[in-house]
C-alpha cells in the first residue's frame, strides 16, 4: 500500500463512485453472494484501492460487515490487508482496502499455470504466521480471524501474504464485547471439528486452519476434494488425506505437490508437514500456540 495513504476515514459516496468509475464492469475484480469488489483509484491520497460494495438488501448486508470495520481500523501489520475506509449510506455499504493485486494464494496454488515456487510457499507461510502472531499475542485485546483460507490469503507484488476478509474476526471470547455472533460458521475443510459441536472461535481454531493452509502448500491440493465413483459423490478433506499416508509410513514424495518435482528441500518439506500437521491436531490443547509455530517455521 502506498504510504501516502493515511489511518481509515469515512469517504463520499461521491468520491468512490468517481475513483472507481462509477462502479464500471471493467473495473470490476470479483462478484460473490454478499457484493461485488471493484478497481480505483483515490487522487486526493494518490493510492489505488480495493472498494467492497455491499447491497443491504443481500443476505449478510450492514450487520455482517460493520465488524468488519469495526475490526480493522485498529490493526496495522504488513501481512494484514489494510483497510483505507468506508462509506455507508441507506441503501448500501462501501468498504475501501489497500489494492492487492496479485491475487489470492488459492488461485496461484490451484488456477495460475506458473508454478508457485517453495521459496515463496515458505515466504507465505512465515508471514501468515507473523500475521496471527500479531492478532493473537501482539495487541492489548486479541483478535481471532476466524475464517482463515488460501482465498482469504491475498498476494502482493512480491508474493507477500496480506489476510484479509475479517468479516467473521471477534475478540477473543474472555475479552469479547456483546454484539458478536455466538454461532461459528466457517469454510468446509478449514474448521476446527470442536467449532461444530461448541460453535466458539478460539486461538486454537484459528491455528488449526493455518495449518490446513499450510498443509495445501506443502501439498498442492484444495482443502476438501469432491469426486464421484459409480454415480456416488464424495468428498475427502485434505487434513485426513495427509493423516491416512503419514500413518501408512509413506514419505514425502508421497504428498508433496507433484507439481514441484524435485525442486523442494526434503528436509524442509518434511518440516513443514510436521508444521501443518502439529496444527491439525483434533485435541486443540496438543496445537502449538503461535510463539511455538514462529520458532518451527523459523520467522
Amino acid at each position: 500500500m502506498d504510504e501516502s495513504c493515511p489511518n481509515p476515514r469515512k469517504f463520499s459516496y461521491q468520491t468512490l463512485a468517481c475513483a472507481t468509475n462509477n462502479f464500471s464492469e471493467k473495473d470490476k475484480l470479483g462478484e460473490g453472494a454478499t457484493g461485488s469488489v471493484f478497481k480505483g483509484f483515490l487522487r486526493e491520497l494518490s493510492c489505488s484501492v480495493a472498494v467492497k460494495r455491499i447491497a443491504f438488501g443481500s443476505k449478510y448486508g450492514m450487520e455482517s460487515y460493520l465488524p468488519e470495520v469495526k475490526v480493522l481500523t485498529k490493526l496495522k501489520h504488513e501481512n494484514l490487508v489494510n483497510l483505507v475506509g468506508w462509506s455507508c449510506n441507506k441503501k448500501e455499504l462501501l468498504i475501501v482496502y489497500e489494492l492487492v493485486a496479485n491475487k489470492t494464494l488459492e488461485y496461484h496454488l490451484f488456477k495460475e499455470t506458473v508454478l508457485l515456487t517453495w521459496g515463496r510457499r515458505k515466504t507465505i507461510a512465515r508471514g501468515l504466521a507473523s500475521a496471527l502472531l500479531y492478532l493473537h499475542e501482539e495487541r492489548e485485546q486479541s483478535v481471532l480471524h476466524c475464517d482463515i483460507k488460501s482465498d482469504n490469503i491475498l498476494l502482493d507484488s512480491n508474493f507477500g501474504p496480506k489476510l484479509c476478509d475479517f468479516g467473521l474476526a471477534r475478540p477473543a471470547e474472555d475479552e469479547q464485547e456483546s454484539g458478536y455472533p455466538t454461532v461459528l460458521t466457517g469454510a468446509p475443510g478449514y474448521l476446527a471439528p470442536e467449532c461444530k459441536t461448541s460453535g466458539k472461535a478460539t486461538k486454537e481454531s484459528d491455528i488449526y486452519s493455518f495449518g490446513v493452509v499450510v498443509l495445501q502448500m506443502a501439498c498442492g491440493k484444495p482443502a476438501v476434494e469432491q469426486f464421484q465413483e459409480n454415480g456416488m459423490k464424495f468428498e475427502l478433506k485434505l487434513v485426513d488425506w495427509v493423516c491416512e499416508k503419514i500413518e501408512r509410513g509413506e514419505n514425502v514424495s508421497a504428498v508433496a505437490d507433484p507439481r514441484l518435482g524435485l525442486s523442494y528441500d526434503e528436509k524442509e518439506m518434511e518440516q513443514l508437514i510436521f508444521v501443518g500437521l502439529s496444527c491439525v491436531n483434533p485435541n486443540p490443547y496438543d496445537r502449538p500456540s503461535i510463539w511455538e509455530l514462529i520458532k518451527m517455521l523459523k520467522c
